[in-house]
């Protein structure tokens, strides 16, 4: 069964390649929002073959229980979200309240002015720290 955190195949963006890849959203029964477990690239979800339906990948390692997003906000002080704003600097774990996107928090800093943000449905990459 696939879900949120668990494995699929699919075609690599960067790699070119059909590898194992780790769902971040998906849309009904269908993953919409991959990273690649090789290169750690996020992309779209592009099934292997024309026409394929997605398959859990193979398990290759004991990763640990997956965790939803609502268990993952349960534990941040949603109290503290801060409205998003290119020009605030964000760090790992921040909640952000985004006008769009609605509620997520910062799963990584890529370089100085962006963040990745994981949102109930998708991940975005933001900028930040803009200045003034």
């Amino acid at each position: 069964m696939l879900k949120v955190g668990g494995e699929v195949d699919s075609l690599c963006t960067r790699c070119n390649l059909v590898l194992a890849h780790t769902i971040h959203a998906m849309v009904g029964p269908r993953p919409v929002k991959v990273e690649c477990n090789t290169c750690h690239v996020v992309h779209a979800f592009r099934a292997p073959a024309r026409g394929a339906t997605p398959r859990p990948a193979p398990r290759r390692s004991l990763k640990g229980p997956t965790i939803s997003f609502d268990e993952i906000l349960r534990t941040k002080n949603l109290a503290m979200a801060v409205k998003y704003s290119p020009r605030t600097t964000f760090a790992v774990d921040q909640v952000i309240e985004h006008p769009t996107f609605g509620l997520g928090f910062v799963s990584a800093v890529l370089d100085g002015a962006k963040v990745q943000v994981t949102f109930r449905n998708d991940v975005k990459v933001l900028v930040h720290a803009r200045g003034a």
